[in-house]
């Protein structure tokens, strides 16, 4: 199954993430991509997953939080391989290299030193870029999370005592406040589980902790807003998921500078691009292409 979602989010304590849980199978080799702004690392992604598509195999997408047009990661479970952009705002470096990860550098298709009247411009707009975010944080500090009327179940359905399997990775986020406004996969959440039921939050962390004290698995989906709270709990193997009823409050002032933090972004991008060997870079791909599937 071939399944999207997010591991970072845009929480009203700065930027929340899930990336330790990636690729979230210990027998999976982790490549960490490291490269600038424009330098194609989502592209590089994306062409992977959809070469591992063509070929019938599934692939996890790691959607960007910030911008949901944009991938964070890629896992192809049937290689074992996975690939994850590893810089900031969820930098990451391997745990034991060329044991179970290594790097990927696309910034040598990148001419470097920029010219002196691109190094300065690129300053000014990281400068911009990183202040805004700041904004974005203290303006979702004053978003209101308000519960609606829900259910609070005095027990939930029967469950299995008997082993199941676990969903990996068993973290994620299905929502995400991004430049596109407010996202929510529902479509991954269907394919998931057919039953969503809404139940109050404080049910909610009931049942995770009862399916923590049984040992049963299940995917735990935090709040982007609140990201110590629990937004979702869906048990696959039950076909039945479990959806705090709640709602968010005075968001539009977040999301418009989250956009405008997007026009800057893009702005950094067309500054690198005119340095990039994209030529040496699509050469780069095709080879690592042919690598992973013959």
């Amino acid at each position: 199954m071939t399944q999207t979602y997010f591991l970072g989010a845009n929480s009203r304590e700065g930027f929340a993430s899930l990336y330790r849980f990636f690729p979230g199978v210990e027998a999976a080799f982790l490549h960490i991509i490291k490269g600038g702004p424009g330098t194609g690392k989502s592209g590089f992604m994306r062409r992977i997953g959809l070469a591992a598509e063509e070929r019938g195999l599934d692939v996890h997408y790691v959607l960007c939080s910030g911008d949901p047009g944009s991938l964070d990661g890629v896992y192809i479970p049937a290689l074992h391989l996975a690939w994850v952009d590893g810089t900031a705002p969820h930098a990451a470096e391997p745990h034991i290299f060329g044991v179970d990860s290594d790097y990927v550098n696309l910034g040598v298709f990148c001419r470097t030193p920029f010219r002196e009247i691109d190094r300065a411009k690129l300053s000014e707009l990281t400068g911009r870029y990183k202040r805004l975010y700041a904004d974005v944080y203290r303006a979702l500090a004053q978003v209101q999370r308000v519960e609606t009327d829900a259910p609070h179940p005095d027990a939930f359905p029967e469950l299995p005592t008997a082993r199941v399997q676990p969903v990996i990775p068993a973290q994620r986020f299905l929502h995400a406040l991004s430049c596109e406004g407010e996202i929510f996969l529902w479509s991954e959440v269907k394919k998931l589980c057919k039953l969503i039921e809404p139940v109050s939050p404080a049910a909610l962390r009931q049942l995770s902790d009862e399916l923590t004290r049984r040992g049963l698995p299940a995917l735990r989906c935090p709040s982007p807003l609140d990201p110590g709270e629990l937004e979702l709990v869906l048990l696959p193997w039950a076909d039945r998921g479990y959806a705090a009823a709640v709602a968010y409050q005075g968001l539009a002032p977040a999301l418009d500078k989250l956009r405008a933090a997007k026009a800057l972004h893009d702005e950094m991008e067309a500054l690198v691009r005119p340095y990039m060997d994209f030529t040496a870079l699509t050469d780069y791909t095709e080879a690592a292409l042919r690598t992973l599937f013959g």
